[in-house]
């Protein structure tokens, strides 16, 4: 079995066991494992292995659904991610738990955890 679908599987246990999930580098936030919990958003979701791409510049990933949480980074149009869950916040707007599969050109390394709007995934 490959790295990458070693990390996959680490990863997809760690969220059915409710564990939560921890970025791979030191300036990684701890990522909530379930946002449910917040008056502002319905219940977050696993997705299941669903890959996205990114499809403008400078995406901002934060720390929890809603554009209140706090910014960790920015990635760029093209970068790949995958899905980890969802939840839709008050107002409609949809958010996504992602990972991401390749370094970001706004220096985001592999296998960082956040949110990010569902509007800018393709």
């Amino acid at each position: 079995m490959g790295r990458m679908a070693l990390r996959t599987l680490a990863v997809s246990g760690a969220l059915v066991a409710g564990v939560g999930l921890v970025g791979v580098s030191a300036a990684s936030a701890v990522v909530p494992s379930d946002p449910a919990g917040s008056s502002r958003s319905e219940a977050w979701a696993p997705v299941g292995l669903v890959s996205k791409t990114v499809t403008v510049d400078g995406l901002r990933v934060r720390t929890g659904p809603g554009t209140d949480s706090v910014i960790l980074g920015q990635i760029y149009a093209g970068e790949p991610v995958q899905v980890l869950g969802s939840t839709r916040v008050a107002g409609g707007q949809q958010w996504n738990q992602v990972m991401l599969q390749s370094d970001s050109a706004g220096g985001l390394p592999e296998g960082y955890v956040g949110w990010v709007t569902d509007e800018y995934l393709y």
